[in-house]
């Protein structure tokens, strides 16, 4: 096989871009690849826009339309009205009551702060076995109970 510039000498190798035979005079070597004098710029210039891709910052557009405005569309259905509340149960009087439930009387407690279905079952089931009069009594004691409206005892 010939060179594709010089008919009288023998090819050398083929150039990587464009397929063609050439001598060793005519190729040029990069990394490794053989290229020919005339499509050397045009790899080169391949290069560099791979490259330049490669290293370009994309452009991000932000577009930030919240104005924050807060909306509450819930209908308060008992508008004007407050839930009615009871009378603030004693804090002294239920713990005695808890105490008398160790006595046969279990449950009182509960049926005293508003908590009547509770109270009953404590009532027929000595208390839940006693574990649930010990767990008020700790409850009472420590300020945690609280009456059928969620209100702690004062």
């Amino acid at each position: 096989m010939k060179c594709t510039n010089h008919p009288e000498i023998e090819a050398e190798g083929m150039c990587a871009y464009c397929g063609k035979p050439f001598c060793k005079d005519c190729l040029v070597e990069v990394k490794g690849r053989m290229y020919c004098k005339a499509d050397l710029g045009n790899v080169l210039d391949e290069a560099k826009q791979s490259s330049a891709a490669a290293s370009s910052v994309p452009t991000i557009n932000i577009t930030n339309t919240n104005d924050n405005a807060n909306t509450n569309n819930n209908a308060n259905v008992n508008a004007g009205f407050a839930p009615f509340v009871g009378p603030r149960k004693s804090k002294t009087v239920a713990l005695i009551l808890c105490i008398l439930g160790f006595f046969g009387i279990a449950g009182i407690h509960r049926m005293y702060v508003g908590k009547v279905g509770s109270g009953v079952l404590h009532f027929f089931t000595y208390g839940i076995c006693v574990l649930g009069t010990i767990f008020d009594l700790i409850s009472i004691l420590s300020g945690g109970f609280r009456d059928s409206y969620g209100m702690p005892l004062v």
